[in-house]
């Protein structure tokens, strides 16, 4: 109730502060224009996601005569926090972080600073098409850079998935789960032969996480349009659901993370951060998980970066900002903590040789190089990932509920007008 009510109030904010702010902002004076050329000053960056202390200790490394303070909060008080103070325009400030499913309100505001004008095009030219297009606003200026992509596969026990797929290469799995038929057929095959014990994947719900950004925009023109591949993918998660290829679990419920750990599921989509949720006390997962290619491109989160409009130290800023965009950060930021590159030449660079201990002698970037360069570059928009959710959540009780997709149609639309009244729903 709390993250709902939070939530609630976080989208009033944000109404009356872009509402109130419908005039472009003038730019503030730089007031640290560097003196030939030399970066110096103090930058206060306020964020949800803890690494930013490493990304300032190495800026400050390169930049000695730099500062950088930062504030790092909760993640579910950190929007309310931001929204805030750029309300009351006191204590905001130079650079904050915007998290993947809320950056379309603030790309789209007059609070951050355009950086294509700032010379932001120069830095995304090499990016993973899909990370640069969701910081950009909605009339193409660049609003938000991340330092990171946040591509998805199938992260498997090697052990588990010789003994039921028979290999644990990941190309060879990749091609076997390479469509929703295959993992329905091979998925029926595992849980037979295991008595119903193990499973092929955790949930139908993956269903959504990589198939939604290869789908057409929720809303066109004021009006709700439900692209009719939704209505194919409903009819294939219930068969998933109805032949136990999938163990019906929750993303990141408890049973979810166990199954990655204790092998009753055999493949786990999860995006590339998420080695956090491993087991890998004392080394226990070192060599023992392999990932796999899903039967699509798809990612879940990420974090971008923007610069107050306002703020008196843009130079400075614009300096960080060009620095986590660099091959010099994010070759770091990958070695340090596995975090996949935003750059297309950083991948390029490391794709053949770049391992990670808990993947042992595989070569990881591979199948999450293959995998960015299938997601399309699409923005975001104002509606995409609250209709989305509404999606997931009727659509979700229909499959447990064996429904009718009229039926579910019906109800999710009736969500849908509840919540945006001023969308035309058919």
């Amino acid at each position: 109730m709390k993250k709902w009510f939070s939530i609630l109030l976080a989208s009033v904010l944000v109404l009356t502060l872009f509402t109130a702010c419908g005039n472009k902002v003038e730019t503030a004076a730089d007031a640290n224009k560097s003196n030939n050329g030399k970066v110096e000053g103090k930058l206060t960056i306020w964020t949800f996601f803890g690494q930013v202390e490493d990304m300032a200790k190495e800026f400050e490394k390169k930049y000695p005569d730099a500062e950088v303070e930062v504030k790092i909060f909760p993640g579910d008080q950190y929007q309310t926090k931001l929204l805030n103070v750029l309300q009351s325009g006191k204590g905001v400030p130079d650079i904050f972080d915007l998290e993947r499913s809320y950056i379309d309100k603030f790309v789209n505001s007059n609070f951050t600073a355009n950086l294509s004008d700032m010379g932001a095009e120069d830095l995304v030219k090499d990016y993973v098409p899909y990370v640069h297009a969701l910081g950009r606003a909605e009339n193409g200026d660049v609003k938000a850079i991340s330092d990171h992509s946040s591509p998805g596969g199938f992260w498997y026990i090697k052990e588990n998935a010789k003994k039921y797929l028979g290999t644990d290469d990941p190309e060879q799995i990749s091609q076997m789960v390479d469509s929703w038929d295959k993992i329905i057929e091979l998925g029926k095959k595992v849980s037979k032969e295991s008595g119903g014990k193990v499973h092929l994947i955790s949930s139908h719900a993956n269903i959504y996480d990589i198939e939604a950004y290869h789908m057409k925009p929720w809303v066109k023109d004021g009006k709700l349009k439900i692209d009719p591949k939704w209505l194919e993918l409903y009819e294939t998660q219930k068969e998933i659901f109805n032949n136990d290829v999938d163990a019906k679990l929750d993303f990141f419920s408890a049973g979810w993370g166990n199954a990655i750990n204790d092998g009753s599921v055999i493949l786990t989509a999860m995006p590339a951060w998420a080695s956090f949720m491993v087991d890998n006390k004392d080394g226990a997962a070192e060599d023992k998980f392999g990932v796999a290619r899903t039967p699509k491109g798809w990612y879940m989160g990420g974090t971008y970066r923007s610069i107050y409009e306002k703020s008196e130290n843009k130079d400075l800023a614009y300096k960080f900002i060009e620095f986590i965009a660099s091959e010099e950060w994010q070759q770091h930021n990958l070695e340090a903590t596995g975090n996949m590159p935003g750059l297309l030449s950083v991948y390029e660079k490391n794709v053949d040789t770049f391992k990670s201990e808990m993947f042992g002698d595989q070569n990881v970037l591979k199948p999450y190089y293959d995998t960015v360069k299938d997601i399309p570059a699409t923005n975001s928009d104002k509606y995409g990932e609250e209709v989305l959710a509404k999606w997931r959540k009727v659509s979700g009780q229909g499959v447990k509920d064996n429904d009718d997709i009229k039926d579910v149609i019906k109800e999710f639309k009736k969500e849908v007008k509840n919540t945006f009244p001023e969308l035309e729903v058919e």
